[in-house]
């Protein structure tokens, strides 16, 4: 439904452009689509009369309808978009010549030509039209009874979700699987300890595995986190296990096998002890192969597995005692934790909610998962009464009430769905593209929901900020879950619970949304054979066998391509695809890997409609050529590929809004056309000096990263004039090489004024400039100085917006013996702070300052500081909830480091709120002897 209405919306804005005079149709065509468009609209608000309508009273008939005209308008915008870029192609822009008024006759004849096909298009598509509507008048989808309309989310939903990883009763379960884990006994006899938690999906068997990893991964040398999925991708785990227990950067790691991975992960494990979580693993074959990167190393190690299935929870886990089963939630604490999502309280003072809350979570079975859905539905009704949960309760069907399988779990979260805006639901569905487990970032996201049309631009803001807002909205709806988040906590990907994206996936096909191809396999089948978007999977698209490559083959033959909008290829693609030049009206291209032959050169360059445009791998300068072709083109990614040089025709691309491409890459002259550029990253200047000048002509840059500041000593001028004209730039990061100077910017510049985040501590700056009080606007400031002064720490607490702040003091830079925090400066604003310095400074806070601080983060080295003192007086902090201390021991004794560790203890135990302290030692082994 929402899918039909979206395509709709978007189809008769362009029928609109259509009658203006730019297009100069002739009377009778002008006709044709004026009547286009007058039925377009006639549908589209009966469309929306439908759409008021329970979904369980849409019958069969409506569905098919809907169903119809959907494809109907697809292929009407596909008819109108062709020709719209065809006749936009043969514009009169060319210089005064002879070649012009050739060019121009051409071009007639060309528009002619045109004319006459979208004509032919027009009369096939009126046929279509009255076909549906014939239909629509049979089902009389008029006379319906219409039901009462949901009202608007709840304003305070997104601020239930502040805390959404703290679910309620977790704590007891932590407790006892971290005495299994860490019971003396086992603890005594140094052997490798695999514990496994199994249970059915949504119980939070993740999550409690992660509460377990965060509360021992300090007390082990080495540690871990992966998941594994249903269709594991082996030497994709292997490749994550070794990342995240070695300190080396392994560039040429995707090129080992599997073996080459395990043998390193051993060898870096043996004289470790580890922790390691396995998530989500689904058979013991893919255990068989996970398990021989794990060594036995006598040094009290522990695996943590969740699993599904008890059976292989038991082959993982075959020691008594080790197995650890985690069930539904009791109804006490299913209560508490649907009143905490609800309410933001746990209290039981809803006696009138007590008889439909017991149903209701009944229902629910005590899957958590189960629970925070419905919350959220009971948490966007304005009215918290009995009336209004017994409706969501009626609406929920047979629920969990019968059985736990994950068919009736989709029924409940199918809720969820329903109630989404109609703008989420295509945002939402685009997911389903991705393969399970994929973390999904939303700088990636939200330009391919751009591209596809899905998000709607508003007067007064940016097509992409309204993105952003789509995608907290999902995440607030506990529709995706966040996985990373930014330094003020603001998530910036995502991935969908296994549960959702089943869900998900099944609402897809209804809708003929997508097709999956995996392996050489057709997953998801296309409705009438018209492809609308294709997802390629697997670690290679086409499988290493014969067959399956010929099975692929004719597949991609048979499949109709023309109508595909979106072609995503995840993994390496090393044979060849289905020729681009098929995908005709192709709006998003995304692949990991370009096909290593390099067969589309001029195919590329045809894909008029793309708008965007990713590519990995590496890439022959003709394929590069051709992209200056792709006029509508808004986001060129090129980050992951291998490109030393952007060419040239890259600067006729005046639609372009966003430009990533890797580091050490050259630029061409004329990049300040770019003028609807907005996202720029990484503008390397040593490689590129002269586009310096440029840079200060995009003005509608945003977000700009930067390298090679190092190298432009002779330009430096040039480059801070044209940073300061970036007036609407908020993001500004700086990458560079260790010992890189940042005081090129002197005192008296003066930066962005709407500057927000100021990212360079890859950087140094010899003191804290004097222009960083003249960003009035900055929330999050991440720097590395030399020399550390009081005037510094006035001058930082002066921004009264400031959010979040990183501040490194070189290990051979200084700083006053001690700093105070003063309530004249007091970091009104500022929620986390990072401090890592090596000197004898001791930071003291006065009462009263920082009054919204809640997480804070020291390092400091216990050698310089006379008797490892920490008079911080942390007890001044009143909204203080996390502490991390990192200790240096290096060339300490160990007496003065528990000395220090001790009176970091104390000062934590003075403050009111008892915030937790994850205390932990670096340089351990390189402490002296007493």
């Amino acid at each position: 439904m929402e899918l039909a209405t979206a395509a709709l919306s978007n189809l008769l804005p362009k029928l609109g452009t259509l009658l203006t005079d730019e297009y100069k149709l002739q009377k009778g065509f002008r006709g044709e689509i004026r009547f286009l468009k007058a039925e377009m609209e006639s549908m589209l608000a009966a469309l929306h009369r439908v759409s008021k309508q329970p979904p369980n009273q849409i019958d069969a008939l409506q569905k098919i309808w809907v169903r119809d005209l959907k494809e109907l308008v697809y292929d009407i915008e596909d008819s109108v978009d062709v020709f719209m870029v065809q006749i936009d192609a043969h514009g009169f822009n060319k210089p005064h010549s002879f070649r012009r008024f050739f060019d121009r006759t051409i071009g007639l004849l060309t528009k002619a030509k045109h004319r006459h096909h979208i004509a032919d298009d027009i009369q096939e598509i009126k046929i279509r039209i009255q076909e549906v509507t014939s239909r629509r008048e049979k089902y009389k989808s008029e006379h319906i009874i219409m039901q009462p309309v949901n009202k608007a989310m709840d304003p305070r939903l997104p601020a239930l979700y502040e805390e959404v990883q703290n679910l309620v009763s977790i704590d007891g379960p932590a407790e006892q699987l971290t005495a299994l884990l860490m019971h003396e006994e086992c603890v005594q006899n140094q052997q490798l300890m695999v514990v496994s938690i199994f249970g059915a999906g949504g119980l939070g068997k993740t999550t409690l595995a992660n509460s377990v990893y965060q509360r021992l991964v300090v007390e082990f040398h080495s540690h871990a986190f992966v998941s594994v999925s249903l269709k594991p991708d082996i030497k994709k785990i292997f490749s994550s296990i070794l990342r995240q227990v070695s300190e080396k950067d392994y560039h040429n790691a995707e090129a080992w096998n599997d073996t080459e991975l395990v043998d390193n992960i051993r060898e870096i494990l043996s004289k470790k002890r580890y922790i390691i979580i396995i998530d989500d693993l689904w058979s013991e074959s893919a255990w068989t192969q996970i398990k021989c990167a794990l060594i036995e190393n006598n040094l009290g190690s522990r695996v943590i597995v969740t699993t599904r299935n008890a059976s292989v929870a038991k082959f993982c886990s075959p020691i008594d005692g080790t197995m650890y089963k985690l069930d539904p939630l009791s109804y006490e604490d299913s209560k508490r934790l649907l009143y905490k999502r609800v309410f933001n309280e746990e209290e039981e003072i809803h006696s009138e909610l007590e008889e439909v809350s017991w149903k209701i979570l009944k229902k629910c079975g005590g899957v958590p998962l189960a629970i925070i859905t419905i919350a959220s539905l009971l948490a966007s009704r304005p009215n918290k009464t009995k009336y209004e949960w017994y409706s969501v309760y009626k609406s929920m069907g047979s629920g969990l009430e019968k059985d736990k399988t994950m068919e009736n779990m989709r029924e409940i979260l199918y809720l969820s769905y329903d109630d989404l805006p109609s703008y989420l639901k295509p945002c939402l569905l685009y997911l389903s593209m991705f393969p399970e487990d994929h973390v999904i970032r939303e700088d990636i996201l939200i330009p391919l929901w751009v591209a596809e049309g899905f998000v709607d631009e508003k007067q007064g803001s940016h097509v992409y900020d309204i993105g952003q807002r789509y995608f907290n909205e999902l995440i607030n709806r506990s529709m995706i879950q966040p996985i990373y988040m930014n330094e003020l906590e603001e998530a910036w990907s995502c991935r969908l619970h296994d549960m959702i994206l089943d869900l998900v996936i099944s609402l897809a096909v209804q809708e003929n949304f997508f097709t999956t191809i995996s392996h050489g396999s057709l997953l998801v089948s296309p409705v009438h054979n018209k492809l609308r978007r294709l997802s390629l999977q697997g670690s290679k698209v086409y499988s290493n066998k014969e067959e399956s490559k010929e099975e692929l083959l004719i597949v991609t033959e048979t499949v109709n391509m023309s109508n595909v909008r979106s072609l995503l290829s995840f993994g390496e693609t090393s044979q060849p695809m289905p020729p681009l030049a098929r995908f005709s009206v192709l709006r998003v291209l995304s692949l990991e890997y370009f096909p290593c032959k390099n067969m589309y050169e001029k195919d590329l360059g045809s894909l008029h409609h793309l708008r965007y445009l990713k590519l990995g791998g590496h890439l022959e300068t003709e394929i590069l050529e051709e992209i200056g072709n792709l006029q509508l083109l808004t986001t060129l990614d090129l980050s992951s590929s291998s490109t030393k040089e952007l060419p040239a025709s890259i600067v006729r691309l005046r639609k372009l809004e966003l430009l990533r491409v890797p580091g050490k890459v050259k630029f061409p002259d004329g990049i300040g056309n770019l003028m609807s550029l907005r996202y720029l990253s990484l503008l390397d200047m040593e490689e590129s000096p002269c586009t310096l000048a440029e840079l200060g002509s995009l003005v509608k840059l945003t977000w700009l990263g930067i390298s090679g500041l190092h190298a432009i000593e002779s330009y430096i001028e040039t480059f801070l004039r044209s940073l300061s004209n970036l007036g609407n730039l908020c993001s500004l990061y700086f990458q560079g090489v260790s010992k890189g100077s940042l005081d090129c910017m002197p005192d008296e510049w003066r930066g962005p004024a709407q500057l927000q985040y100021f990212y360079g501590n890859d950087l140094t700056f010899s003191k804290v400039p004097r222009w960083f009080s003249s960003l009035f606007e900055l929330s999050i400031l991440s720097i590395r100085i030399e020399l550390l002064r009081q005037e510094d720490m006035k001058l930082l607490g002066s921004l009264t917006v400031l959010r979040f702040l990183k501040l490194i003091v070189d290990e051979d830079g200084s700083t006053d013996e001690r700093l105070v925090v003063s309530t004249d400066q007091p970091f009104r604003s500022l929620e986390e702070f990072k401090f890592k310095h090596h000197t004898r400074c001791c930071l003291l806070l006065v009462k009263g300052v920082m009054p919204k601080l809640q997480k804070l983060k020291l390092y400091f080295q216990v050698r310089r500081r006379e008797g490892g003192g920490f008079d911080t007086r942390l007890e001044n902090l009143a909204s203080l909830k996390h502490v991390a201390v990192k200790v240096n021991c290096k060339s300490s004794r160990i007496t003065e480091v528990e000395d220090a560790e001790t009176k970091i203890r104390d000062a934590i135990g003075m403050n009111q709120n008892h915030p937790t302290l994850k205390l932990s030692r670096v340089c351990e082994d390189e402490m002296v002897i007493d």
